[in-house]
């Protein structure tokens, strides 16, 4: 790009069509990867093709040459990929409900509609829609259960889903699957001791231009105050030197200013290699994560409160973890074997601080923190023939997981579609009586673009979607459980809460119906686009 060449402005319905081009084309790549006989997409890369039918993966590739239809390409993608951290899966379904959700609103854009009220009436359909699809959720606690979820997810992968449900029951809600590339061809589970902390490196310059750094068998300190200065950190550094090359992991309220400076010069010049994370927690709470944590690693605590200090590092205060896989906003700790006896003391710590309580809220946080110690880890490890299976593999792992995860927090709803659908017919009963033109009829483009997801579901198995669609809600006038639908692995109409589930996390669906509408409601309100050029 020439950055002395003038800014090129496209005004009102140019600027429209080309924005409505570009998430056709975004939808359409993603989208054939959609149900369990969607197809795959080819992937030119660097190092090599892969070939996946990972909605999120495939998204990510895709960025337009036209400039004014990349715009839209990178507001459906950001959304789909928000609906993935969220969820953990439905970026493929958010991609096709925000592309029929933007095709239908700019019609009547065109038209002559309002678009700022269009969007109103959009937003106020999608809060409908989400109650409606939670009105429908129900509570899943079962392998079986948890199993189906993850078949669904993994794209009929009936090991990685036996395997994925086997991980999560053992592990219990609190505990963590990490997921590893294995050495062989067969995927393996290895279950440890250890925990998941929400936070992260206190510098990504810690990770260098990874997404994550594994720690093997670090050293671990741990401060219960923010270290902001050379003192704070040298002796610290200077005894951990000693210790024969082994990598320093250290955990404190905050790491800032020549502390952290200090931290990662040192790291990166290699001359003691070493890790800031932050602690989690909240304000006074801190300590007592950093407690836990001092505990699962054997490390003792140093808290300036109970007259701690740590510019004069004592050896013994170390501990230690088998590993560490740090990233920018989580850490997760394995710990050595011989911190068992150490792990159930602090449990019931917490466990006698639980009566003392005056509140449920402090109750609750107490629970969580005994329930991440109890939890533990278990290391799924991928195995694959090839590097290219083995990536393909893992993306579809990830996305089960996070499905499994969803489920679990949330519940499930039925999958195929119907929760769509369900919301659709919901949003169309309850259009407001007061509502204006434009914010009817924004009502009215969500309740039909809901009834997308099936089509596109039915389609791709090579039959008329738009007649399932139909069917489908014919059939619904005497089934009043909203779980009746189509099972695109046995071409029959059954209810799916039923046998063999199918099944989507309520959070999956929820989340993709506010991003998509979200995604929509950005671009029928673009009135103009400037591309080219220096970005001011």
């Amino acid at each position: 790009m020439d950055p002395k060449a003038p800014r090129q402005i496209t005004y009102k319905l140019p600027a429209r069509k080309r924005l409505v081009s570009g998430a056709e084309q975004f939808a359409k790549a993603v989208c054939v990867t959609y149900g369990p006989q969607g197809r795959l997409a080819i992937l030119d890369r660097p190092h090599g093709l892969i070939s996946t039918k990972d909605g999120v993966t495939v998204a990510r590739e895709i960025d337009l040459p036209d400039p004014i239809e990349n715009m839209a390409c990178q507001v459906l993608k950001q959304a789909c990929i928000k609906v993935n951290n969220e969820a953990g899966d439905g970026t493929t379904t958010a991609a096709c409900l925000g592309a029929a959700l933007l095709r239908e609103s700019m019609v009547l854009v065109e038209g002559g509609f309002n678009p700022v009220l269009l969007a109103r009436g959009m937003m106020e359909a999608s809060r409908e829609a989400i109650e409606c699809v939670r009105s429908i959720s129900r509570r899943t606690e079962t392998k079986a259960d948890l199993e189906r979820v993850a078949l669904i997810a993994s794209n009929g992968d009936a090991d990685l889903a036996s395997k994925l449900a086997e991980a999560v029951m053992a592990v219990g809600k609190n505990g963590t699957v990490s997921i590893e590339d294995g050495k062989g061809v067969e995927t393996k589970l290895e279950f440890k001791e250890g925990m998941e902390i929400d936070r992260g490196v206190c510098s990504t310059t810690f990770l260098g231009t990874q997404v994550e750094r594994e720690l093997p068998g670090p050293l671990v300190a741990v401060i219960a105050a923010t270290l902001h200065s050379l003192d704070d950190v040298r002796d610290l550094m200077e005894t951990a030197s000693t210790f024969g090359g082994r990598e320093l992991l250290l955990f404190a309220d905050e790491v800032i200013g020549e502390a952290l400076a200090t931290m990662t010069l040192n790291d990166q010049k290699g001359i003691v290699r070493c890790v800031a994370v932050r602690a989690p927690g909240f304000h006074d709470k801190k300590v007592e994560h950093l407690g836990d944590i001092a505990a699962l690693a054997g490390a003792t605590l140093i808290d300036p409160r109970a007259g701690g200090q740590w510019t004069t590092w004592d050896p013994e205060w170390f501990g230690m973890l088998d590993k560490a896989l740090v990233r920018e906003k989580q850490t997760i700790l394995w710990t050595v074997d011989e911190a068992s006896d150490l792990i159930r003391e602090r449990i019931e710590y917490i466990t006698n601080q639980m009566p003392l309580c005056t509140s449920d809220y402090d109750r609750d946080r107490l629970n969580e923190r005994r329930a991440a110690l109890e939890g533990g880890l278990c290391v799924m490890q991928i195995g694959a023939y090839t590097e290219m299976e083995l990536k393909e593999k893992r993306a579809r792992v990830e996305d089960a997981l996070g499905s499994i995860r969803a489920a679990l927090t949330d519940g499930i709803v039925p999958g195929g579609g119907i929760a769509y659908l369900e919301a659709s017919e919901g949003v169309r009963a309850n259009i407001p009586e007061a509502a204006t033109p434009e914010q009817g009829a924004g009502w009215r483009i969500v309740a039909e673009a809901l009834r997308a997801p099936l089509r596109l579901l039915v389609g791709n198995a090579g039959k008329d979607g738009a007649y399932m669609v139909e069917h489908l809600l014919a059939l619904r006038q005497t089934d009043d459980t909203g779980w009746l639908g189509w099972d695109a692995l046995t071409d029959k109409v059954r209810n799916l809460g039923e046998g063999d589930l199918v099944v989507d996390p309520t959070k999956v669906v929820c989340s993709v119906i506010e991003a998509a509408v979200s995604a929509a409601a950005t671009l029928i309100t673009s009135e103009v686009t400037i591309t080219g050029g220096a970005h001011g």
